[in-house]
């Protein structure tokens, strides 16, 4: 009944859902029921499904939320370069929809999604929504500039990806 939250929450990595489901197991105990609260607690999320939430609290203009997913990101060890580039992707892939959609092309093929990811397609879709094709395409030319100006020291990463956050809030 919640495997579908839970996929949303690790991704598809069989190894990875073993685990946690593992996990959920245990704290249920003999004869136990798992519940939606349960996955929330004790599941760890990876960071593909964290850009998800950054990214909702992006497109619903809370500026609030989505630094503090961030700040929450680097408070966990999350590599700051590892978050732009996953921002990126994603960012990447919600272009993709928009493009796929107005084109009239399938998602899935138009995002490469293998055949566990398609419950993907109408979250992608809902995200991007939220934005113009010409403000998905502003944010990856500012993500690739960010990355360009934090390589040769211009500025600093984490200052960088909060500026290009709020330039998209507002």
């Amino acid at each position: 009944m919640y495997f579908n939250i839970l996929l949303k929450v690790n991704g598809t990595n069989m190894q990875d859902l073993i685990n946690e489901i593992r996990k959920l197991i245990e704290y249920a105990g003999k004869g136990g029921t798992i519940q939606k609260q349960d996955i929330d607690l004790l599941c760890t999320k990876k960071l593909e499904s964290v850009i998800f939430d950054l990214t909702d609290n992006l497109g619903k203009k809370n500026i609030s939320k989505a630094l503090e997913v961030l700040k929450n990101l680097l408070y966990e060890k999350e590599p700051i370069q590892k978050i732009l580039i996953t921002l990126y992707n994603h960012f990447k892939k919600l272009f993709l929809t928009t493009v796929a959609i107005r084109l009239n092309k399938d998602i899935i093929q138009s995002l490469n999604l293998k055949q566990n990811q398609t419950f993907l397609v109408n979250k992608y879709k809902t995200q991007a929504s939220y934005f113009t094709a010409k403000e998905l395409r502003d944010i990856l030319q500012d993500l690739c500039d960010l990355d360009y100006k934090y390589k040769i020291g211009m500025i600093d990463l984490q200052i960088g990806l909060e500026t290009v956050l709020c330039k998209y809030c507002g």
